[in-house]
């Protein structure tokens, strides 16, 4: 079998001053010399990227400048919440809605026009991120973790914050701890209680585009896979992600692009590959550029692989009047 359906670049966009816990005056070089080798793997692979920020990044002049550059070049921005808690899924629905709002009006501030995709930090979802996404008019969300290797995620995720006892503890309060029991695998719409509904239902409705994955025993696909089951084992599963996965999207951190010679020893790192150099690191991302570009698939944004999506499943636009006014 050989797809050819669109494909995308995400970048869930965690950045060092949250990792630091936002500290004042900070000069993220995640918005600096980070994200100019991001760019420039974009550049000279001639593709767009979909970028999700976090909200309370953007209070900060020089990231706030960079992300509407980056929205002026022709990438995506997209939602990644206000501050990136650990349990958003878990929490009030008042404080979910707080969350993506808040960090909505920031990014509609900056870019000057509204989110339309959303990604949930750590993949914690639940109804309450949904029904908010709903309210906002979102058109997708990849947010959803469908494979049983969903629980020793959760459970590194909270071993690498056992330095920062809330920060471990919030990594474990979850609500979404069935849901690789019961979740669909591929792309596919909900309505705001995350039941899956008809393409075709033209109001109150959401795309899922869940982490990419083989099936629910198999590890989803992201570029941190290469960092703990080997760089052949991430190459297989790519390719084979390539010649049949639709909905296909691969997914980047800015962890990715900046290496254990870099790291601030006077603050705690709580990312995965933080020891992991960055000559290393950058090669590993232009072999899998070189990997998912050479495959011919067209290269697009989420939202465009959203647009493409809906005309597909509901011949419709997720852009009109009647859809999704945005």
């Amino acid at each position: 079998m050989t797809c050819s359906a669109p494909i995308a670049f995400n970048i869930n966009f965690d950045s060092l001053a949250e990792n630091y816990g936002f500290p004042k005056d900070f000069s993220d070089p995640s918005f600096l010399g980070v994200c100019d080798r991001i760019m420039n793997l974009a550049q000279r692979y001639d593709v767009k990227l979909s970028l999700y920020v976090i909200g309370r990044d953007l209070e900060n002049p020089e990231a706030f400048a960079r992300v509407r550059e980056l929205a002026q070049e022709g990438h995506e921005v997209g939602n990644h919440s206000w501050s990136h808690p650990l349990n958003l899924g878990a929490l009030t629905s008042e404080s979910i809605d707080e969350e993506i709002r808040r960090s909505h009006d920031l990014i509609l501030k900056c870019i000057g026009t509204p989110p339309v995709g959303f990604s949930a930090p750590g993949w914690s979802t639940s109804r309450g991120v949904v029904s908010a996404l709903i309210d906002l008019d979102y058109v997708y969300d990849t947010s959803l973790f469908p494979s049983f290797y969903y629980y020793p995620m959760v459970a590194k995720v909270a071993f690498n914050c056992l330095r920062d006892p809330a920060r471990f503890w919030k990594a474990l309060h979850r609500n979404d701890y069935l849901y690789p029991f019961t979740c669909t695998i591929g792309p596919h719409f909900v309505d705001r209680h995350f039941r899956k509904v008809n393409a075709t239902q033209r109001h109150h409705r959401l795309l899922i585009f869940p982490l990419p994955t083989r099936n629910r025993f198999s590890p989803a696909c992201w570029h941190t896979i290469g960092f703990i089951f080997g760089w052949e084992y991430a190459k297989n599963l790519v390719f084979w992600m390539l010649n049949h996965k639709d909905g296909f999207y691969y997914l980047l951190h800015p962890a990715d692009f900046f290496g254990a010679e870099e790291c601030d020893s006077s603050f705690n790192h709580f990312e995965e590959r933080m020891n992991v150099s960055l000559s290393e690191k950058l090669r590993r991302a232009e072999e899998m550029f070189d990997l998912i570009t050479a495959s011919g698939r067209p290269v697009v944004t989420m939202g465009e692989l959203a647009e493409y999506y809906y005309r597909r499943t509901a011949n419709i636009t997720c852009f009109d009047s009647e859809n999704k006014a945005q």
